[in-house]
């Protein structure tokens, strides 16, 4: 077990009893409040990489809700390149059909999801930049459908420390933000500090660390998913957590690795 040097202390997170996991049982699940799920309009959400099974779970706790997802890095393409090359295995003879089928779920389950009426998918960068080929966060609030009671997701890959204090200023329109902190190793610092702007706002609920990239000197992982609940749901008797992961919600990002411990002293 490592233990968490007391600096660290303004991530602990405060005991919730409504936490479920949402999404897959890997990289790409999410621990979140089950009513505010249920309670929220809309989903925002920064990231989708190769899986979107958070988003997809989301939209069955919630019949009413909908998702606008940000990803440039993921077109049709991604897919369908994979699917062409194993077509051409199949019309030469080198792969079989069902195989063949197989191959082709990722580039289905993509298009469904893309044209699903409930998902607006952007192929778009986030960032600060008033670039043209970039969104600014206050661009993607304009683009939703609905102000109140929304839950952002941010997992961009380090893009998050240029865009949080632009996402603190919507912290009135959030319910829950959902959060994967990069290269903790190097950005500590900057991590305690932007750390320290948001708790203005809300509350950590939940901690888990990434075990693609493994433990920083500190002890603290070097990637981080955290989930903040806006202040107005904190309890008025605040308890700890101190020990994670917690076994009954968390699981490895990557199966093949075991999950990285920790705990705050």
């Amino acid at each position: 077990m490592t233990y968490l040097d007391n600096k660290f202390d303004l991530i602990k997170p405060i005991n919730n009893t409504n936490l479920i996991r949402v999404g897959s049982k890997k990289d790409g699940g999410y621990i979140v409040d089950k009513n505010i799920i249920k309670n929220s309009n809309q989903l925002l959400s920064y990231g989708m990489g190769l899986d979107w099974s958070f988003e997809l779970e989301y939209l069955n706790l919630n019949k009413k809700g909908s998702v606008d997802i940000y990803d440039h890095t993921i077109n049709i393409f991604t897919f369908l390149k994979p699917f062409l090359k194993y077509l051409k295995r199949f019309l030469t003879f080198r792969l079989s059909y069902k195989n063949l089928t197989l191959r082709f779920e990722p580039l289905r389950e993509y298009i469904n999801f893309v044209f699903n009426k409930k998902i607006n998918f952007y192929k778009k960068k986030i960032s600060n930049s008033k670039k043209n080929k970039s969104m600014q966060v206050n661009q993607t609030f304009n683009q939703l459908k609905t102000f109140k009671n929304i839950i952002f997701k941010i997992d961009i890959e380090g893009g998050e420390f240029d865009v949080i204090e632009d996402v603190i200023t919507f912290n009135e329109n959030i319910e829950m933000l959902i959060m994967e902190f990069h290269q903790l190793d190097i950005r500590e610092n900057e991590f305690l500090d932007i750390v320290k702007k948001i708790n203005n706002y809300f509350h950590v609920i939940h901690i888990h660390g990434n075990n693609h990239c493994g433990i920083s000197k500190n002890g603290l992982p070097i990637a981080l998913e955290i989930t903040f609940l806006n202040n107005k749901y904190k309890p008025a008797k605040v308890e700890y957590k101190k020990e994670f992961p917690d076994l009954s919600l968390d699981f490895p990002n990557n199966p093949k690795k075991n999950d990285l411990f920790f705990s705050f002293k």
